[in-house]
């Protein structure tokens, strides 16, 4: 641990940074470039992929069903999934056209409490919109690329103070939760981003820049409060009372937005304590989905290479376990350590059965485990010559994240070849 102080500002880094911390007055403006990069290629590919595939509605990246019930103010021009009850990103965009739940659209919501719970970027999407119904899906749309932009920047920032290229940044767009948000507008890119700011922060020793990340990400969805926790558990475990309960307090105002969205929703009991995806029947967990897969009905050929893409990037979920607690016992604690071990639990903890169905679901909540493992391996300097494997479990579940987005982009290669 290193102590700076500044002014009459205390300042503690919680990493052993290199003695250059690329801190020149060119560095901040390159890592911004490749950041502003890195959000440039996902719009991109957005654009593309509306274009060929989605007859230029951009209604469709929220991923909105045929089968299910579309509010009606929001009906025209929204594009539906035939045969589909759509994705997640559907509801965040009804939050985002009604944040303070005052139009009565909790019948369209399959959870209304969780989802109103996560109301980051919704609302800033409403906010940046100025409340226009009009422009709130082309803001939320922007609000997902200003994440991917803050969480390539970061990343590249803490890349450099590593002593590693700027141009790390770039590799947030490969991050599950980016790849996902990317194509269904969820919310998880924003927690990813966060989970980068945290480690960065939490590296140069910025409490404020700390303290913004920690409230942002309990408001983002309910696992931001590990980010909280592991702060936490760090100072009290460091005798700093005082600061544990100062990163305590960051949770603050999602706690009154939680009773809030409790009350006027009229969450039960039990809904009001555990989220609806953690609770459920008690299983095997991801054991029992690697030991058998889902099945899809695909012709043979194609469903033997899905099945066996769900076997590997279950195991490289399991692997960031291990991981996560191997780096927790082989070198001193710290915040990012602890983060990974948090979420380490919520794999072992997830024992609903069908929870590890759908890649798109475990691997965007699950980013922040696979961006802390890589980060922490990248940054130990025994092991910089190894600081590959860190990548490994990352690599494993995009597999499987990249055969998902695989027909889009066989669209877009039919469309270009069309002309």
């Amino acid at each position: 641990r290193v102590n700076r102080s500044c002014g009459s500002a205390r300042r503690v880094a919680y990493f052993v940074l290199p003695s250059d911390l690329s801190q020149g007055p060119s560095a901040p403006r390159v890592s911004l470039a490749w950041a502003t990069l890195a959000a440039a290629l996902m719009v991109f590919w957005q654009f593309v992929t509306v274009h060929y595939n989605w007859d230029g509605n951009w209604t469709a990246l929220f991923c909105t069903g045929q089968l299910e019930h579309v509010p009606p103010q929001l009906q025209p021009g929204t594009y539906l999934f035939k045969n589909s009850i759509g994705y997640d990103g559907q509801m965040y965009r009804y939050i985002a056209h009604d944040p303070f739940a005052t139009s009565g659209w909790s019948q369209y919501f399959d959870a209304p409490v969780l989802r109103y719970r996560r109301i980051l970027v919704p609302l800033l999407a409403f906010a940046v919109a100025g409340g226009r119904q009009g422009w709130i899906d082309a803001a939320y749309i922007a609000v997902i690329a200003a994440f991917v932009l803050a969480g390539s920047y970061w990343l590249s920032r803490w890349a450099m103070i590593h002593g590693r290229s700027a141009a790390w940044g770039m590799a947030f767009l490969l991050a599950p939760a980016t790849l996902v948000s990317m194509d269904r507008m969820t919310v998880d890119v924003a927690l990813a981003a966060l989970t980068v700011g945290f480690a960065y922060y939490a590296a140069v020793g910025s409490s404020a820049g700390l303290y913004s990340v920690l409230l942002l990400a309990c408001l983002t969805r309910e696992t931001g409060v590990l980010l909280v926790a592991a702060a936490g558990i760090f100072e009290l475990w460091s005798r700093r009372f005082t600061r544990a309960f100062c990163w305590a307090s960051a949770a603050l105002p999602a706690a009154i937005w939680y009773l809030f969205v409790s009350m006027h929703l009229h969450a039960d009991r039990v809904e009001r304590v555990v989220p609806g995806w953690f609770a459920g029947k008690p299983g095997w967990g991801i054991l029992a989905q690697i030991l058998h897969p889902q099945q899809y009905g695909l012709p043979p050929a194609i469903e033997a290479v899905t099945r066996t893409l769900d076997v590997i990037a279950l195991l490289g979920i399991l692997a960031a376990v291990v991981a996560a607690i191997v780096l927790l016992f082989s070198r001193p604690a710290d915040p990012l350590r602890l983060t990974g071990v948090m979420f380490a639990a919520v794999v072992i903890l997830l024992t609903r059965p069908r929870y590890w169905d759908g890649c798109f679901g475990y691997s965007r909540v699950l980013t922040p485990l696979l961006l802390v493992i890589a980060l922490d391996v990248a940054c130990w300097k025994p092991a910089a010559h190894r600081w590959w494997w860190g990548l490994v479990p990352w690599l494993l579940v995009d597999l499987r994240v990249g055969l998902q987005l695989a027909p889009q982009a066989l669209g877009i290669l039919k469309g270009i070849a069309r002309g």
